[in-house]
């Protein structure tokens, strides 16, 4: 009798475990699929009336992105989950374990089942390629340093160009000037040196305009007498100009010293002696009268 009762009391238990079991009886996963292209997953599961199945999605695969999910009770006690997955790697990929989880009215766990693990080979997508088919995207524009260089390029061209007419306009405008001073090119430079020396902007403490001046006076000089426009040179693009022009090789190094001693005037607010302003001077003038020819010997007529 006590054998019997014990019998009894394990069937029981056994038929009341089955009774509360959950089975995953199908499930479909493509071998192969392509790149970053949807594919389609199919389970199918048992389960004892009165229960819910839950999908753990903490459990789906990582190398695969879940899209839709849609879920059928096809009879009563079956169900069926229809995935769409998404695959972000190449090559073989693990489709791992996916598990459901059984719960009663309450929502506790009563069981759980997990789907077999699988192999996908996942291949890039094949793109479709027509001799026929022609770019209907519009131009493309340059990003990043590329974009920005192009616009220095751009920018650089327009100054030089500006530069460019700024100083052809300057000489034609200091060409009309001259052409109405017909005396000889030392004459003129030589005057305007006395003129400047008695202007009184030297003893009127104006030494930045007095340098300018100074500076004038030789550039117009290097006009009438070699037709050297350095009106919108620097100090040493004039300097680099002078070693064009034989008359002034001798002269560069009190030319250089002249152009530094002005540049400190005119730029870093330096005041000069009287020594150094006479000598400045004496610079400029002595540029003059060396590189003026000689005028040429006069021959009596023989009576």
């Amino acid at each position: 009798m006590k054998k019997l009762f014990l019998f009894l009391f394990f069937s029981f238990l056994i038929n009341g475990a089955a009774a509360q079991s959950l089975e995953v009886t199908q499930q479909n996963i493509p071998q192969e699929a392509s790149f970053a292209q949807p594919f389609d997953v199919r389970f199918a599961l048992n389960y004892p009336a009165g229960y819910e199945v839950v999908l753990d999605k903490n459990s789906l695969p990582a190398d695969f992105g879940l899209s839709q999910e849609k879920t059928e009770e096809t009879t009563p006690g079956q169900i069926t989950y229809d995935l769409t997955f998404l695959p972000f790697t190449l090559g073989k990929s693990t489709f791992t374990a996916v598990n459901f989880i059984l719960q009663d009215a309450q929502g506790q766990t009563v069981s759980t089942a997990a789907s077999k693990e699988t192999t996908v080979q996942v291949k890039p997508v094949k793109l479709f390629k027509d001799k026929k088919m022609r770019d209907i995207r519009p131009p493309y524009i340059p990003s990043g340093w590329l974009f920005w260089l192009m616009i220095l390029l751009a920018l650089a061209a327009l100054i030089y160009l500006i530069r460019r007419f700024w100083r052809k306009a300057r000489a034609r405008a200091r060409q009309a000037a001259l052409e109405q001073d017909n005396r000889p090119a030392d004459v003129i430079a030589l005057s305007k040196i006395n003129i400047l020396l008695q202007s009184g902007l030297w003893e009127k403490a104006q030494y930045k305009l007095f340098y300018i001046e100074l500076g004038e006076i030789l550039r117009e000089y290097f006009w009438r007498r070699f037709q050297l426009d350095v009106s919108a040179d620097t100090s040493a693009e004039l300097l680099r100009r002078t070693r064009t022009v034989p008359e002034l090789t001798p002269l560069y190094t009190d030319l250089k010293n002249y152009l530094n001693s002005s540049d400190l005037v005119k730029f870093a607010k330096y005041i000069p002696d009287e020594a150094t302003m006479h000598k400045d001077v004496n610079v400029v003038r002595k540029t003059v009268q060396q590189t003026t020819p000689s005028p040429a010997p006069q021959t009596q007529e023989e009576n």
